[in-house]
């Protein structure tokens, strides 16, 4: 960590990262590190690969959408809950030209691929981590820092229900309740609200669940283009893996959605399985109960034939 923070002291500009597709621990930890890094007098600035999704706006919109040729004068690219070099995916080309950066995560697959790097795997959120690293930079967060740091860590433990959270987990969240933010009403938004067009959608996909191997494999599978058919963009599809996840008997809960390139694969394990295995088999990573890749196999058969077998090695493992 030190490493890390080394850089951090030294930078004068930074260029903040959440991975591509940014989800609330990505998105409230990068809202937290560059609140952070303005009330140590330095220039922060967040950089998205594209819309975040409607139902996450509350979370913040400060911050910048990225595109080619961008103009800036960051001396430190901060890379925030990303496994690997692909995940900040077009933004590559800011994080060379920058050519010094660090990188905080907490998935088990990360690569290390900045300068210095501080990855702990065994942390529930990458906003665990951070609430961490300003403890030992002498940091204090104030309300607005904290609730950032709450929704990140609230959300990458499903609301403090996920075999990820740890007694270091609820004293991090007790830590940040001492602050002024309404986390109930962080919970209904996070959790319990949605559009009626995304619960359309949802049902549609619900129709559709197939399993395999008894039930202990349940898929479902889709098109990204499904959104339109109910007004959403592509950002804005409710998270679908949990639809198989919730039946009695999966073991491994899969979302296989079509994209340009393949299908964008979400594993959920709802036991010992290891669904971070899965995932790396299509160059993908994650943790052991929750991963994710890109499938390359542009046929809708073959890739949920690629993605049911390895998902079937996962299973024999355990057996």
């Amino acid at each position: 960590m030190q490493a890390v923070i080394d850089k951090i002291i030294k930078a004068k500009s930074v260029a903040i990262f959440p991975h591509v597709n940014e989800d609330p621990d990505a998105l409230g930890s990068c809202f937290a590190f560059a609140a952070m890094l303005r009330k140590m007098n330095k220039k922060a600035t967040i950089y998205v690969s594209g819309k975040i999704e409607k139902r996450l706006s509350f979370i913040g919109t400060d911050y910048v959408i990225y595109h080619d040729g961008i103009e800036h004068d960051h001396d430190l690219c901060a890379c925030l809950d990303c496994g690997d070099i692909e995940r900040i995916s077009n933004r590559r080309a800011m994080f060379d030209e920058i050519a010094n950066s660090v990188n905080i995560d907490h998935h088990f697959t990360n690569t290390r691929f900045a300068d210095a790097n501080y990855v702990d795997g065994n942390a529930s959120a990458t906003g665990e981590i951070l609430f961490e690293l300003f403890s030992r930079m002498g940091l204090k967060p104030d309300d607005d820092i904290a609730k950032s740091l709450y929704i990140a860590i609230s959300s990458d433990t499903g609301c403090y229900k996920y075999s990820n959270v740890t007694p270091k987990t609820m004293r991090t969240a007790a830590s940040l309740l001492e602050y002024d933010f309404d986390h109930a009403e962080i919970a209904r938004l996070l959790f319990d609200c949605e559009s009626i067009n995304a619960v359309k959608l949802r049902a549609e996909v619900m129709s559709s669940v197939k399993q395999y191997e008894d039930g202990m494999i349940t898929l479902v599978i889709t098109d990204e283009k499904i959104g339109s058919k109910y007004g959403l963009e592509k950002q804005d599809i409710p998270n679908l893996v949990d639809i198989p996840r919730r039946i009695e008997g999966c073991e491994i809960a899969v979302c296989l959605k079509r994209v340009d390139d393949g299908f964008r694969l979400n594993l959920r394990s709802n036991g010992d399985a290891d669904v971070a295995e899965v995932a790396v088999e299509f160059g993908g990573g994650g943790h052991v109960r929750a991963a994710g890749a890109t499938v390359l196999i542009k046929d809708a058969d073959a890739a949920e034939k690629a993605v049911v077998d390895a998902c079937r090695r996962a299973l024999n493992k355990i057996k």
